[in-house]
């Protein structure tokens, strides 16, 4: 039976993701065959490069450049060589782009080989299970609105085309034509009954390629399990961070496809899953 942990953004918390996955794989039976995560990796190699917010971040909280340090070897190294699985993951909104721009086919971006980066629309087959990735938040455009504020909001869109922060609506319509994935992984969230600020446009993809399971984050929500738009599983995950020296509930979970379809469990339901900032620091040194 396929099994997978999911992550929320995690903003350079890399370590703490793959911590979380050891712990998890001592439990009997709880082989995992991939990590999952939807954008917002932190994916910033050259710590001079941060965009505004990951810097702001960065100045109260060094995890935040977690991946500078794992991609060199400096942190976690030993995590992800002793992983069994790879860590599929795409862009969000705060990551180098420049950095991602060179890769267009699924690539590893660590010694290890392990985290393993999707660029928009293309996939991964793991233990029979097709991962396809569309990252960036959505263009301003879909804000249209009413009002002053919303038309200037749209006119500014027009300009944002080149923002590598945003999808392509165009490109949304594209991507998977030759046959959609069985995970669907987007940064932020379709428009639909549990989710009513998400993404039109992210609604008509998971309409077009009707994914059995739709993981998505960037929002701040928890949302499901529920029924997307595409007529399978939806959940949308919380930032992996610590609120008050203790994880955020629903910044990650375990997705689980057999026969009978995917099931999901939250992480913070598990019982060992209770994670302080200082002892998970401890626990890596």
């Amino acid at each position: 039976m396929p099994r997978f942990a999911v992550f929320g953004d995690i903003h350079g918390r890399v370590p703490l993701m793959m911590l979380l996955a050891r712990r998890y794989e001592r439990e009997p039976g709880a082989a995992l065959h991939a990590l999952l995560q939807v954008g917002d990796f932190g994916a910033f190699p050259d710590t001079t490069r941060l965009d505004r917010s990951t810097a702001r971040f960065a100045r109260h909280d060094p995890d935040e450049l977690g991946f500078s340090r794992v991609i060199r070897g400096l942190e976690a190294s030993d995590l992800l060589e002793d992983a069994s699985y790879p860590v599929l993951w795409v862009r969000g909104n705060h990551e180098d782009f420049e950095y991602l721009s060179r890769y267009r086919q699924p690539s590893a971006v660590d010694p290890a080989g392990t985290l393993i980066f999707l660029p928009d629309g293309t996939t991964q087959t793991v233990a029979g299970v097709t991962v396809g990735g569309l990252g960036g938040k959505p263009p301003p455009a879909e804000e249209r609105g009413r009002g002053r504020k919303a038309r200037r909001r749209f006119r500014r869109s027009r300009e944002d085309r080149a923002d590598p922060r945003i999808f392509a609506t165009d490109q949304a319509a594209r991507v998977f034509a030759g046959g959609g994935p069985d995970i669907l992984l987007t940064h932020a969230g379709p428009c639909c009954d549990a989710a009513p600020w998400g993404s039109t446009t992210l609604t008509r993809l998971a309409e077009r390629v009707r994914p059995r399971v739709h993981l998505f984050g960037h929002h701040h929500a928890v949302i499901g399990p529920t029924t997307g738009p595409g007529g399978g599983m939806l959940v949308g995950l919380e930032h992996l961070e610590f609120h008050r020296g203790t994880l955020r509930p629903g910044g990650w979970g375990i997705l689980e496809i057999d026969a009978n379809g995917p099931s999901w469990r939250w992480g913070h339901e598990l019982p060992w899953s209770v994670v302080g900032t200082h002892r998970y620091r401890e626990e890596l040194a």
